[in-house]
């Protein structure tokens, strides 16, 4: 019995860990002349017109375990609205904050 009183947080833990990385993965953002596209699996994908965004920002990790939470980001609109974003991967831009915002000011430009 204390085993299982001992496990059960660890396999909890575990789990969580990877439903967190299943959903980053599965996740996916494309900037185009038409728009971004942001697909937070398993949610719906929306677009928001490239007039819209104003730039992507770090998300800043808080909390108790805040070190072994994924690297996402934010999606700034125009009118002070922050979209969450999961994937930092764009097919034609590469990977990070900064390659995603370089993309979108190419696509604007």
């Amino acid at each position: 019995m204390v085993v299982i009183l001992v496990l059960l947080p660890v396999v909890v833990l575990v789990a969580a860990a990877v439903a967190a990385l299943v959903s980053v993965r599965r996740s996916t953002v494309r900037i185009t002349a038409q728009g971004v596209e942001i697909r937070n699996y398993p949610q719906a994908t929306r677009i928001v017109p490239i007039a819209e965004a104003l730039r992507f920002e770090p998300t800043i990790a808080s909390g108790n375990l805040a070190s072994t939470r994924p690297k996402t980001a934010v999606l700034v609109l125009t009118d002070g609205t922050r979209l969450p974003v999961r994937s930092l991967t764009e097919p034609d831009a590469g990977y990070g904050v900064e390659a995603l915002n370089a993309r979108l000011g190419k696509v604007r430009g």
